[in-house]
C-alpha cells in the first residue's frame, strides 16, 4: 500500500523544520557570527560516604554547607548511609524552578504581627501557640528559608528543599526578641524580621544594638518602612506630588537607617499594612529592593511576580489543622 500524499501544509512545516534546524546546527562560520553557548552545569559528583557519615557532613565537605543536607537527601532518596555507600553529590541544582512532570513547586510564606501574651491583641500568636506551630514545621520536613534563597529561585538560579517555608514578623517588639526569636533557634529555623524603623528603641521595642545581634544570628533584616504607614493611602486633597514624595521618602531613609545600622544593603520590604499599587511597587524596584511582600494568601511558584509575593497573615486563634491547610508546596499540573 503506498503512502498517502502529504498535505502543502504539511510540505511547509517540514521545510520550516528543516531550515529551523539547519539554523541551529550549522558551524558559526557558515552564519558569518560568532554564537555564546551557556556553559554546561557540572555534573553531580559520586563519593563514597565515610562510616559516621551524615548527609550533613558529606553536604559540608563536598558543598561547603551543611545546610545543604537536603541536597544530598532528595538526590540519593536516602537520609541514612554507611561506609563505603556510593553516593551522588549534585554540584548544582538538579530541579530549576521545582518543576516536575506532575506539576511545580510553591513556597508558603508566613506573615506573624507579633508574639506575646497581650490581652486584647487578636494579631498576637501566643508564645504555646507559636511554639506548637514551629514543632509542627520540624516534625512534618519543613525547612525555613531566607528570602534571598526564595528570590534565587524564582531567578531558576537556586533551588529549595521540597518542603520550604519563609517565616516574617512584621514587628521589632522586645517580645518577639526574647520569646519568639529562642523558639525558632530551638527547632533550628532561621526567620526574617521586617522593622518600620521609627519605632526601633521606642517602648517595648529592640534597640538597634538588638536587632544587629538578630542579624548577626543568621535572621534576615527587611524594611517596612519608617512609620509602617500605608503607602498606597493618598490624604484627601493631597497633592500628586507631595504624595509621591512622601512615598519615596518613606521608604528610601528607612532603607538607608537600616542598612547604617546594620552596614550592609538591604534587599527585602513587606510593604506598609500589607499592600501595594503599581506606583508603589514601581519605586520599590526603582529604589534597589530585590523582592517585596503583599500580605494576602497565595502561591509563590518561581514564576510569581518578585514584587507581588504573598505571605499567609497567621492570626492568635489559628488552630493546627488550619495552620497546616495553608502549607501549600505544590501545584498539580500536567507538564509533560
Amino acid at each position: 500500500m503506498s503512502n498517502p500524499p502529504i498535505r502543502h501544509q504539511s510540505c511547509r512545516t517540514l521545510i520550516f523544520a528543516a531550515l529551523l534546524i539547519g539554523a541551529v546546527l550549522l558551524p558559526p562560520a557558515l552564519h558569518g557570527e560568532e554564537t555564546i553557548t551557556e556553559p554546561l552545569a557540572p555534573p553531580p559528583l559520586l563519593v563514597m560516604a565515610h562510616q559516621g557519615d551524615t548527609p550533613a557532613s558529606i553536604a559540608q565537605r563536598y558543598l561547603n554547607d551543611g545546610s545543604k543536607a537536603w541536597m544530598i537527601v532528595e538526590y540519593n532518596g536516602s537520609a541514612a548511609f554507611s561506609g563505603g555507600d556510593p553516593v551522588m553529590v549534585p554540584m548544582a541544582p538538579f530541579r530549576p524552578g521545582g518543576l516536575t512532570p506532575d506539576g511545580y513547586q510553591t513556597v508558603p510564606v508566613l506573615a506573624y504581627d507579633d508574639i506575646g501574651e497581650s490581652s486584647g491583641q487578636t494579631r498576637q500568636v501566643s508564645p504555646s501557640a507559636f511554639k506548637h506551630q514551629m514543632q509542627w514545621l520540624k516534625s512534618t520536613g519543613f525547612i525555613a528559608i531566607t528570602p534571598r534563597q526564595l528570590t534565587e529561585f524564582m531567578e531558576r538560579s537556586g533551588q529549595l528543599p521540597r518542603r520550604s517555608v519563609l517565616i516574617t514578623f512584621d514587628t521589632a517588639s522586645l517580645s518577639l526578641f526574647e520569646i519568639g526569636i529562642p523558639i525558632l533557634k530551638e527547632m533550628g529555623f532561621t526567620a526574617t524580621v521586617f522593622v518600620a524603623t521609627d519605632g526601633v528603641g521606642g517602648k517595648n521595642a529592640m534597640t538597634w544594638d538588638q536587632i544587629k545581634q538578630l542579624h548577626q544570628g543568621g535572621i534576615t533584616i527587611g524594611c517596612r518602612g519608617r512609620s509602617g504607614r500605608s503607602l498606597t493611602r493618598r490624604t484627601k486633597g493631597e497633592a500628586f506630588a507631595t504624595y509621591f514624595k512622601s512615598v519615596e521618602s518613606e521608604l528610601r531613609l528607612a532603607r538607608q537607617s537600616i542598612e547604617t545600622h546594620l552596614d550592609e544593603p538591604c534587599r527585602f520590604l513587606a510593604y506598609p499594612q500589607g499592600d501595594t499599587n503599581g506606583l508603589v511597587s514601581a519605586m520599590v524596584a526603582k529604589l534597589g529592593f530585590s523582592a517585596a511582600f503583599i500580605r494576602r494568601e497565595g502561591d509563590n511558584p518561581f514564576f510569581a511576580d518578585r514584587y507581588g509575593i504573598h505571605r499567609t497573615p497567621i492570626n492568635h486563634g489559628m488552630n493546627l489543622e488550619r495552620f497546616g491547610q495553608r502549607l501549600t508546596t505544590r501545584i498539580k499540573a500536567d507538564l509533560q
